[in-house]
């Protein structure tokens, strides 16, 4: 499901771990307030590169997603923004990150056809 996009990022290009969090708690609230495609997109292109420099490209690639959907938006958010905060006390941080964000599109009424396309684009 998200090989093409893992596959359209540049390892090489890449910035530090530390880089990427701060471009994303930067782009976590645009995404809240404009709740579309392009606002998501950008934030799960951030989280996918910090899978890949995490060596998360496996896990990405070959397993299934387990989406974690909780009751609406706000406490996606709220769950989110709590992992990126803790990830020095959790291990499996990049794990819980990634299963709240792959499940938002839920509450955005975004399709995945729709975010793979736009997501492969910003990486060509």
């Amino acid at each position: 499901m998200y090989e093409k996009m893992v596959k359209s990022i540049d390892p090489s290009a890449l910035p530090d771990i530390d880089t990427l969090i701060g471009q994303l708690r930067q782009k976590l609230p645009q995404v809240y307030t404009a709740g579309n495609l392009h606002a998501y997109c950008e934030a799960l292109n951030i989280v996918l590169k910090i899978g890949i420099k995490q060596d998360y490209t496996p896990m990405m690639l070959y397993l299934p997603a387990r989406p974690d959907l909780k009751q609406n938006l706000v406490t996606q958010f709220q769950l989110i923004n709590k992992t990126i905060a803790t990830r020095n006390q959790n291990k499996e941080w990049y794990h819980d990150l990634f299963a709240l964000f792959v499940a938002m599109p839920h509450h955005l009424e975004l399709q995945w056809s729709d975010i793979e396309a736009e997501v492969v684009a910003m990486n060509q």
